[in-house]
């Protein structure tokens, strides 16, 4: 039935969004964590590289991708090895897509977050010879979790809702590397108004969930 095929596509979309954005904030914390609290010559370089997904197409991130994890290439090739398999053309490789996509936008967030809490607690506990764990559980996470929180929300939106990178290193292949936009795509190219009606408002109702949730948080914080 018409329904279910949509649960599962939205179920899909989901699972690869989540996917994308546990990738993304493994990276954004150490990232945002040094920009914040950190001073080295390279830094300035570093904040370039953190939010350069955000200025460059998307579907140029999802080439250099194919390019990357192709099995003609080393990565790709070593990869290939190791697994007997691809990542091109999966849906990990539109979760690993779509976090790179999203990364600018939770290193802000993360960035805001870590902004509010005062130096000298970091220094401090520095001094005290907490490892960076420690600190993180200690002092940042307690004080910062609500910006963390709408950074996860929002960098989840923006992964949901990821079609160029995604359908270039990924494909769009149903039930296999398809997702909402992908599947809104498809319809779109076939004529098939009642399903991209359909399809759309899905992504906008999940679209409009996440970012009340995101700024219910960023509210409470600002109080």
């Amino acid at each position: 039935m018409m329904i279910f095929d949509d649960l599962e596509l939205i179920l899909f979309s989901i699972r690869g969004a989540l996917v994308a954005t546990l990738i993304a904030s493994l990276f954004a914390l150490p990232v945002a964590y040094a920009l914040e609290f950190k001073r080295f010559w390279w830094k300035p370089l570093l904040e370039i590289i953190s939010i350069l997904p955000l200025g460059v197409p998307p579907v140029i991130i999802g080439y250099m991708l194919l390019i990357l994890f192709s099995p003609k290439y080393f990565l790709g090739s070593f990869i290939y090895s190791v697994t007997g398999s691809s990542l091109v053309f999966t849906w990990i490789a539109g979760s690993l897509a779509s976090a790179i996509v999203s990364f600018p936008l939770i290193v802000r967030s993360f960035q805001l977050g870590f902004s509010s809490i005062d130096n000298n607690l970091i220094n401090t506990a520095r001094s005290l010879g907490l490892s960076f764990p420690q600190i993180f559980t200690k002092v940042i996470y307690p004080l910062s979790k609500k910006g963390m929180f709408a950074g996860l929300l929002i960098c989840f939106a923006r992964s949901i809702s990821e079609f160029g990178a995604t359908i270039v290193v990924s494909g769009n292949m149903p039930g296999k590397t398809q997702n909402i936009s992908t599947a809104i795509y498809t319809s779109i190219s076939s004529a098939d108004n009642s399903s991209v009606i359909r399809l759309s408002f899905y992504s906008i109702l999940m679209a409009i969930l996440s970012i009340t949730v995101h700024n219910i948080l960023v509210n409470r914080k600002s109080r």
